[in-house]
Formats: structure tokens, sequence, C-alpha cells
């Protein structure tokens, strides 16, 4: 999935959760963006200026290992209820990316140390042809792109930021306008 279908896919996945369930009403979406993109902004340099000759674009961040430390860390030392959106925002990149079809990279190192194969992507422009022709030869891609603007025209009219002034509240917040209230948790 490109970034920007990953961005619509979650954000409007977390306006759904907080529309029907009331979950996550102090959610920031610059972060919950960032976090998504997180796996990418890992491994895409890595691909680039560490590991150029691996034939490879998905490392450490498309793993379950970092994924599982990620979730237990926030566990074991109590910050899941508030980290949890963010981190099902970083996990939610696996699926966006549909990982179980590179188990190689999402398995490491339990099948071993090597890296899913692909191709050489050691340059920015190496990196743009490679996803340029995954793009042509995978049309579902293409459908979920698609369907990713849908999802993000959704989300702008449901959060009515069709305004200027709504859209700059929520660059700068984090929160669309009319963002919902705290939900008292009984604990």
């Amino acid at each position: 999935m490109l970034p920007t279908g990953h961005l619509e896919w979650t954000w409007a996945g977390l306006n759904l959760a907080q529309r029907t369930f009331g979950w996550f009403p102090e959610a920031d979406y610059r972060k919950v963006a960032l976090m998504n993109w997180a796996p990418d902004l890992i491994d895409k340099p890595l691909a680039l200026f560490v590991f150029p000759n691996a034939n490879a674009a998905l490392f450490f961040g498309h793993t379950l290992l970092l994924h599982v430390f990620l979730w237990t860390f926030a566990w074991a030392t109590g910050r899941l209820r508030t980290w949890g959106v963010y981190l099902a925002a970083f996990s939610a990149h696996l699926l966006e990316d549909r990982m179980w079809g590179f188990t190689q990279t999402l398995l490491w190192p339990l099948r071993g140390w090597s890296w899913h194969q692909w191709r050489h992507v050691g340059s920015v422009q190496e990196m743009l042809h490679a996803y340029t022709e995954i793009v042509l030869q995978e049309p579902i891609l293409i459908v979920f792109e698609v369907l990713g603007l849908m999802l993000l025209a959704w989300f702008v009219v449901d959060r009515d930021l069709l305004n200027a002034a709504a859209w700059r509240q929520f660059l700068l917040t984090g929160r669309p306008e009319g963002a919902l209230a705290p939900v008292e948790v009984r604990e």
C-alpha cells in the first residue's frame, strides 16, 4: 500500500472506532499517522543507506518481533492504555502491507536471518521505479488506494473538515472539530 493509502485506511478506522464505540477519544490523528508510517520510516532508510544491496525493502519495522516487543513493553510498563491507539496504528501497517505474504520478513528471525527478497532498491530512483512496477503488476493495490480515497472523503465529510478553519484546527491539534469527549472508564 502507498503512504497515502496507509493514512486513509487508518484515519477512517480510528474515526469509525471513535464514532461507533467512543474508543480513543483523545487520539491525536497526527501521531496516529506517524505511527502508521513508522515501519516504512524505519525500513526505507535502511534499504537506501544501510542495506542498499540487500534486494529488500522490508526490514525490522515489518517484523512481528518488533511489534510484539513494543506491545509487550507498553503492557509491562502500564502504558498500554495511553499508547494503545498508536500501537494499533503501528501494527495496522502490517495488515495494510499484507505482510502474511512476506513471512520471511514478518517472522524474522524465526525463518532465518535473511529478509524477503524483492529487487534492488538501493537508490530513491530504483525504489520509485519498483513501487510503480508493483502497482502496475498488482491491480488490487489500485483498488485499495481508490477505496482509501473514498474512506478519506468520508472522514473529511463526517468530521466537517471541508472548511479552512476546521482543517487548520485539525492540523494544529490533531483532533477534528467536535472530537468526542473522553469516555469515562470504569475500573
